[in-house]
This record gives structure tokens, C-alpha cells and sequence, in this order.
């Protein structure tokens, strides 16, 4: 469910407690003067791209969908859509080759199947990155090359001696042994950058300018190849050559439109955007701010030196003894691209913060205490309204292994088959019920049809 759902509901309810409904009064001049969005829908869907934030706009760039569809001459591309509270949730993207930019069904197949054509033309394939992203990636691989029986050299570069680093080290050991069984390379503690310069040293070089045969390409997105084998070297030496090579190393924030619009309220370093308990946007010194123009790539390029773990919001704390630091009333900044206390990349976290942004926009429209309450009063004009503050749930994992399992982390208990008895994740392993992990309910989370899941 998207926050201006989350919003629109707990408002309608939140305004019957306030007060009893009254007859609308009649469209006129003055009131539309006084307030234009007195009789506005309650929604707007604009499918497109943010161009730029203003203190009281964002400009988008509306996108057509169908890029051959013909539109009026009269049709604006771009609009400016007013607001008085803005939550900023643009999230992330993987390092190339993994990144796309579709925005329609189709696009995203048709990335998807060029993938899926790489993968198959390409005898060794390097995968750098052991975290979920590396492990399914590898493991989904292998367990196709398994079931149709085609050979590939498959090879998982982790610059740590722990997969999924972030979560139990049982995960790790599940992992592993299903990497091994299904005979992929896994090599531990080795790290790799993708450009000379890096400041532990490693670095990837092109070695041949040769392409594999294939048939002539008939549009460019049949066009695969094609790129250049690569010899990669990692920092303790390591040397190996690939037709294709998969970053897997975490993604990249896209913080630019704040960083463009507040510089300082971008960390430089993580590229994630400073927020407050409250998950309001800060406004730190210029002397913190992110340098302009801004880049979207660390200084490592695609190199996993600059892991994200957003562990700078772990230790801000706002009570008594630290007074409230220079932020926005009206912006919030949740999911990926915040630096959440320590909150996983992970889409039930981005949930939670959402929940977080809604119920402090409607304390701040209503001035009330709550929401949550079965009743309440609006605040005296003199009185501060409180804030509800973030923390973030503990870390949760789904990971598929292969085409037929799946190794569950869930919520920390008492584990009574140790000596001792203590609190740790659950682990458990069970049996894929299909392939694509059942994503309907996700569609259903963000009220979308879902009739055509499968078309």
C-alpha cells in the first residue's frame, strides 16, 4: 500500500472522530481561493520521473508508457504538483548490468529475456557479492544449468568470510553447502573494484576485443554480446576471466534530487539521506553537505568498500540532552534511500517507516497527540505536537536457494536446543511451492490487478 493510501485512509477515519460530518457547502470562488485543493481528488497517479523539488513543488516528467502512442499537441510532458508534506521515497538501484529503467510490464519482460539470453551464451560467469543478491543469483543459475543439463564455470566472489553478512551465521552455512552442491566456485575474503584507483587495489581490465559468434542481430534487443571477455583481479591476488560479470556488491541510493535540492542533507560518503527519528529530512551545516554536482557513484565506483548499513542513524538521538537538530517540518525520506538507524534494505522495513511518515503528516494536518487513539482533541495552537519516532524491526530474511528451497530467518526466540537457551533468529528451510515465490500478494499490498500476473 503506497503512504498517500496509507494517509488517505487514517485521515478519513481521523477526521469523523474529530468532528461529525456537515453538509459540503457549495463550490464557490472564495473557498477555492482560500484553499485549492478544497475539492481535488484525493489522489493523483502520475507515472513518470521527478525532475526536481522546490519548498512547495516537484516538477515530473510525465512518461506516455507506450513510446509510439501519439498524444495531443496540447498534452503537457511536464507539470508542477504542489504539496505541504512530501515524503521522499526513491529508493535504490543496482550497479549495471543489473539495472534497468522500465516502466511498463513489457519493458521489464523484454529486459528480463535479453538477461536471460546473456546468461545463456555466456560459458563463465562471474558473480561479485555475496549477499542475498549473489547467492540467488548463483544459485538460480546453477540450478537452471542443473535441470536442463548445460555446463557453465560459475564463480561467487565475496569480499568477506560470511555470506549475508547481516544476518545469522546459519544462514551462511545453509548457503554454502547448497553453493558447493550445485558446483559453484566460492571464494571468500577477496575483494574486487571496478576501476583502477581503488583504494584497496583491485581492479577489472578488458582482455580482447573478440565477440561470440551469432546470428546478425535484427534489433538492438537482440543484440547480445557481446561484450569483451574481462580478467578480473581481487585484492590478494586472485586472477580469473569471464564472458560475463554480475555486481551483486548492494545498491546505490538515488539521493540526487535531495542532494540537488538540500546538499546537506545527503551524506557524502553512504549517499543516503539524514533523517530524524521522526524520519523527517535534516538540515545539517554546509560543511556536511554532499559536494555538487552530485554523483550517484561512490568514489569506489562499484567496489563493496562502501557497503551500505546506514549505521551513521544508529546513534543520532533526539531527547532532553540532544536538542532537536535543523531539519524539514514538512519532507520525510523512508525505504532504501534513508539513513534509518540501522534498518536493512528490506521492503517490510520500508513498510513499517511509511506507517511512521502517515501517522506524523496526519498528527501535523489534524494537531493531535495520536491518531491511534479511539478519541481525541485537536492541540492548542501553542502546543507542540508529538512525533511518532522509527525503530527498525529485526533483520527478517526470505532466500531462495535454487529453483526448489527457500531458508527462512525469522524473528528472534528463546532456542531451547542449545545449552543455555539463548535468543536467536529462527532458521528454517522448506520447500519452494513455485518458482516465482508467489508474488501476488505483494500486488495486492499496493492495490494493484492482478489479472494479469502472468500474461
Amino acid at each position: 500500500m503506497y503512504v498517500s493510501e496509507l494517509i488517505s485512509q487514517k485521515l478519513h477515519v481521523s477526521l469523523e472522530q474529530v468532528h461529525k460530518p456537515t453538509v459540503a457547502p457549495d463550490p464557490n470562488e472564495q473557498e477555492l481561493a482560500k484553499d485549492p485543493f478544497a475539492y481535488a481528488e484525493p489522489h493523483l497517479v502520475v507515472c513518470g520521473q521527478v525532475e526536481r523539488i522546490r519548498d512547495s513543488y516537484v516538477t515530473v516528467k510525465q512518461n506516455a508508457g507506450d513510446k509510439n502512442a501519439k498524444h495531443p499537441l496540447w498534452s503537457l510532458d511536464t507539470i508542477d504538483i504542489p504539496y505541504t508534506h512530501l515524503v521522499y521515497a526513491l529508493g535504490s538501484h543496482m550497479p549495471d548490468p543489473l539495472r534497468h529503467e522500465s516502466y511498463t510490464k513489457k519493458d521489464g519482460i523484454q529486459w528480463m529475456k535479453y538477461n536471460q539470453k546473456r546468461i545463456d551464451e555466456s560459458r563463465d560467469i562471474i558473480i561479485i557479492g555475496g549477499g542475498a543478491l549473489g547467492v540467488e543469483m548463483a544459485t538460480d543459475i546453477a540450478s537452471q544449468c542443473k535441470k536442463r543439463g548445460i555446463s557453465k564455470n560459475i564463480t561467487l566472489i565475496h569480499s568477506r568470510q560470511q555470506l549475508l553478512p547481516n544476518f545469522d551465521s546459519r544462514i551462511h552455512e545453509v548457503a554454502y553447502k547448497e553453493l558447493l552442491d550445485l558446483d559453484v566456485h566460492v571464494v571468500l575474503g577477496h575483494r574486487l573494484a571496478t576501476a583502477e584507483g581503488c583504494p584497496l587495489g583491485s581492479n577489472i581490465r578488458q582482455v580482447a576485443n573478440t565477440t561470440k559468434a551469432s546470428d546478425v542481430p535484427k534489433s538492438k534487443m537482440d543484440t547480445i554480446a557481446s561484450t569483451p571477455r574481462q580478467r578480473v583481479r581481487t585484492t590478494l591476488g586472485l586472477e580469473l576471466e569471464c564472458d560475463l560479470l554480475l555486481m551483486c556488491t548492494g545498491q546505490h541510493p538515488n539521493s540526487e534530487l535531495m542532494a540537488e535540492f538540500s546538499p546537506a542533507s545527503v551524506n557524502p560518503v553512504s549517499r543516503l539521506i539524514r533523517v530524524l527519528p521522526s524520519l523527517q529530512v535534516m538540515q545539517p551545516t554546509q560543511g556536511e553537505a554532499a559536494q555538487q554536482p552530485f554523483s550517484m557513484v561512490p568514489p569506489c565506483i562499484d567496489c563493496d568498500c562502501f557497503l551500505d548499513k546506514k549505521s551513521e542513524g544508529m546513534h543520532r538521538i533526539v531527547d532532553e540532552i540532544n536538542p532537536m537538530p535543523p531539519h524539514f517540518d514538512n519532507i520525510y525520506a523512508i525505504g532504501d534511500v534513508a539513513d534509518a538507524f540501522g534498518a536493512l534494505n528490506a521492503g517490510y522495513q520500508a513498510w513499517f517507516m511509511a506507517e511512521v511518515a502517515a501517522e506524523n503528516i496526519l498528527r501535523d494536518i489534524l494537531r493531535v497527540k495520536s491518531t491511534k487513539e479511539p478519541s481525541y482533541h485537536p492541540l492548542a495552537p501553542s502546543d507542540l505536537i508529538p512525533l511518532d519516532s522509527f525503530k527498525p524491526g529485526p533483520p527478517l530474511l526470505k532466500l531462495s536457494i535454487g529453483l526448489d528451497k527457500l531458508v527462512v530467518q525469522g524473528a528472534p526466540e528463546q532456542d531451547t536446543s542449545v545449552s543455555g537457551d539463548p535468543v536467536r533468529p529462527t532458521i528454517t528451510i522448506n520447500a519452494k511451492q513455485s518458482e516465482d515465490m508467489d508474488p501476488t500478494p505483494v500486488w495486492r499490498m499496493a492495490l494493484a490487478d492482478t489479472s494479469d500476473l502472468y500474461a
